[in-house]
């Protein structure tokens, strides 16, 4: 690997003079000095002290000593801007896409001072001590491209030209100078204390295969770290992997990610295939990997419990993914006509009841409860939001086709976000829940009389040769058996609740079955009623 596409190093100037500030002593003093309390003022600090150093010229062993001082703060810095880039939804404010353009500078920059030693180490045949210095900058490099593609995914974009081309570059040159299985030590806040340069090459290859358009942002480093504990699992190999039905391979000559092909694949010097077998085997007691604790679409803040194991909702979505199996869900808009979407059970309520004679909205009012999309695919909507933190992953949203009344609308679960490089479009997908909704409120059985209704959707789903009846709730309150009072057009009974689950970020889905009320007389007609 002569050179990088992405990692281009800088023109290098002789400056003995500054050389001094490199070294250990006086780089730890400077460290120390950061001001790590406006997290702000020290990513520019260190971007700026990184992009210099790496225009400086040194000896290699400097520089590499300088890059491993400066490591742990910035990898801190890297963890606090993903932080705040996790914190909204889709579309993004024009501050987190600054956030991203500094994160990914910074990761860039970092790396290349990486990809400068080990370029150097490599012109020639080294020493068993600078064999171990390659095995360190290789894996610092993968490392690096990863954490470029994390922060990408994160932001529902694109992977910037280059970056999977130097990753299999990298992954190929570890190979050649035997330096692939070599184990170098982690950072501190990792699950393994050491990886190969060939782990670290698998781990981003895995979480690209988990379709990271179908997972919340803060899923994405969550599934990334738990790479790292069944990674083992997975082998690369030369050729087609026996009795696996679909090949996952790697194109290492082109600019691509890893992805799935039919069996019938034949060897090629510049193919590599993804062994799974391993790994879809230990799926089948996924039980001992997720945790009972934890759902999905729950937590608000992170989904992985003091174990390290996954919500079970995530470890499933993970096997179908892992098993070739492609994220897409049915094909809801093959009339490719608009539609009008609503956001969320309390506008989605709100429409749903417009018929209803208490319900007073303005012209104006309904339209802001709406946004008007255009069907990008027989599978997925597209629409160029004006505002921000609108959509995500686990979203709950109704529809309807534009010539349809508003009360006449469907419901389902955003499970696919994909943000369009060109226009600021966003594509999304949706998982059905109910093709017609009904809105219902509630109340629980030992509500008083200053309790108010609570607010669900209630609609029925064909499984089988049976129909279940469900409700859509945004609290996580009620448990499985639990009874309920509710109101469904002019009509009030009791239904006792089961089958709970964590259907959308902060809604909860139970199958509901309507009870018969013990000692409520039976209304009878009276006088002329009967007309």
């Amino acid at each position: 690997m002569k050179n990088s596409f992405f990692l281009v190093i800088p023109t290098q100037q002789k400056d003995p003079q500054r050389l001094k500030e490199f070294e250990a002593r006086a780089l730890q003093h400077w460290v120390a000095e950061l001001p790590t309390a406006n997290p702000g003022l020290a990513t520019q600090l260190i971007h700026d002290f990184i992009t210099e150093f790496n225009a400086i010229d040194m000896a290699v062993q400097l520089r590499l000593d300088a890059l491993e001082l400066l490591r742990p703060s910035v990898l801190i810095l890297e963890d606090y801007l993903r932080s705040r880039l996790i914190k909204t939804g889709f579309p993004k404010e024009d501050n987190d896409k600054k956030i991203l353009n500094v994160l990914v500078s910074l990761e860039k920059e970092f790396t290349i001072g990486y990809w400068m030693v080990l370029k150097e180490l490599t012109k020639r045949d080294v020493s068993w001590f600078q064999g171990k210095n390659t095995a360190l900058s290789i894996q610092r490099c993968i490392k690096g491209l990863s954490s470029v593609i994390v922060s990408h995914f994160i932001m529902g974009m694109a992977i910037p030209d280059w970056v999977w081309i130097d990753l299999h570059s990298l992954y190929k040159l570890s190979v050649k100078i035997k330096k692939d299985t070599t184990k170098v030590a982690n950072d501190m806040n990792q699950a393994n204390k050491t990886s190969t340069p060939e782990e670290c090459y698998r781990q981003i290859l895995l979480l690209s295969l988990a379709d990271p358009t179908g997972l919340m942002q803060k899923e994405i480093p969550l599934v990334y770290s738990f790479i790292e504990t069944i990674g083992s699992l997975v082998s690369l190999k030369a050729e087609p992997i026996a009795g696996q039905q679909r090949q996952c391979l790697i194109l290492t000559d082109e600019d691509r990610s890893p992805q799935y092909v039919e069996a019938n694949a034949k060897a090629d010097t510049a193919v590599l295939y993804m062994d799974l077998t391993k790994l879809l085997k230990a799926f089948e007691q996924k039980e001992k990997l997720f945790s009972v604790s934890e759902a999905r679409f729950s937590s608000v803040h992170g989904l992985k419990d003091n174990s390290g194991k996954l919500s079970a909702e995530l470890l499933d979505y993970l096997e179908q993914r892992w098993s070739g199996i492609d994220l897409q869900g049915a094909p809801l808009f093959s009339d490719r006509t608009d539609r009008y979407i609503s956001i969320g059970l309390e506008s989605t309520h709100d429409l749903q009841n417009s018929l209803a004679p208490q319900r007073e909205l303005d012209a104006t009012n309904e339209k802001d409860l709406e946004f008007l999309v255009q069907s990008a695919s027989d599978r997925l909507l597209a629409c160029a939001f004006k505002g921000t933190d609108i959509l995500s992953v686990g979203s709950l949203v109704s529809f309807r086709k534009t010539d349809m009344p508003e009360h006449k609308r469907s419901l389902g679960i955003v499970n696919k976000v994909v943000v369009e490089k060109q226009g600021g479009k966003i594509s999304f997908g949706i998982q059905l829940l109910g093709p017609q909704t009904i809105a219902v409120t509630y109340l629980q059985m030992d509500a008083t009389e200053k309790d108010l209704p609570q607010k669900g959707m209630f609609y029925c789903a064909k499984e089988s040769d049976d129909e279940k009846s469900y409700i859509i709730i945004d609290t996580f309150m009620l448990k499985d058996g639990d009874v309920i009072r509710m109101f469904m057009n002019s009509e009030d009974f009791p239904a006792i609740l089961k089958s709970r689950k964590n259907v959308g970020l902060g809604y909860w889905q139970f199958e509901c079955r309507r009870l018969a009320e013990m000692g409520k007389p039976v209304q009878t007609k009276k006088g002329y009623d009967f007309i």
